[in-house]
């Protein structure tokens, strides 16, 4: 059986970290996974990928609702001491301002790092404009960790927290690459690596059929985009 090509992705401050797998379905396990930093997301999304799974939200609301979108509402719950790391996206018409003063004069109160992920919501909405038959999932490492841990790990801005992650990944027994890479990768984007590889697993999951999804049948968009995250 031939390898299967799956993909995760985190946006970080260069661009996006991806990395892509190389996925043996007879054994379960990764044959390899290559890491690679982009300026260009639609250069990822050529890849002739099953699955790719991103650590960005893709169906948006057409108004603000605070609290954000129900996935957003029930992975707090879920993520309990965690939650601060689910922030509340914005309405759909906030991709229209480039100013955060005329957007919270406009009535939508969206937090600063909401607004700082805009020029990326973008790229990623125009992108899925011309490609929607792409298969493309929302996902949040916060929840694959959660999945794999069983409970909320300690932030992974702190030593213990990124030990944690690092462990649960390591100890899968899937990934060949991953030292490597962390060794190999700036210390800048040593985090932002285990998130692509928690999105990588994530993508594996909806592979396998494995996956949660929140809420069970989320809504879409007005680009038919689904608001719910996968895990």
């Amino acid at each position: 059986m031939k390898d299967i090509k799956l993909v995760g992705i985190d946006g970080c401050r260069r661009g996006w970290l991806a990395v892509e797998g190389s996925f043996e379905p007879e054994k379960g396990t990764f044959r390899g996974e290559k890491a690679e930093l982009v300026e260009d997301l639609g250069k990822i999304l050529d890849l002739p990928a099953r699955v790719f799974a991103i650590d960005m939200p893709l169906g948006l609301p057409d108004d603000f609702t605070p609290g954000g979108r129900e996935c957003d509402r029930l992975a707090r719950k879920l993520l309990g001491p965690r939650r601060g790391s689910i922030f509340t996206p914005p309405p759909a018409r906030a991709l229209l301002f480039t100013s955060y003063q005329d957007l919270r004069a406009a009535g939508i109160k969206i937090s600063r790092q909401s607004f700082n992920l805009l020029p990326k919501m973008k790229e990623l909405r125009e992108i899925l404009r011309k490609r929607s038959s792409t298969p493309l999932f929302e996902t949040h490492p916060e929840l694959v960790f959660l999945i794999l841990a069983g409970e909320p790990l300690p932030s992974k801005h702190t030593p213990e927290g990124f030990e944690k992650r690092f462990e649960l990944l390591q100890g899968l027994g899937l990934f060949r690459d991953l030292t490597r890479h962390l060794r190999d990768l700036p210390r800048l984007y040593r985090k932002d690596l285990l998130d692509a590889y928690a999105c990588l697993m994530a993508a594996k999951r909806i592979l396998e059929g494995t996956a949660r999804v929140i809420p069970a049948d989320p809504p879409r968009d007005a680009l038919g985009l689904p608001m719910g995250i996968w895990f």
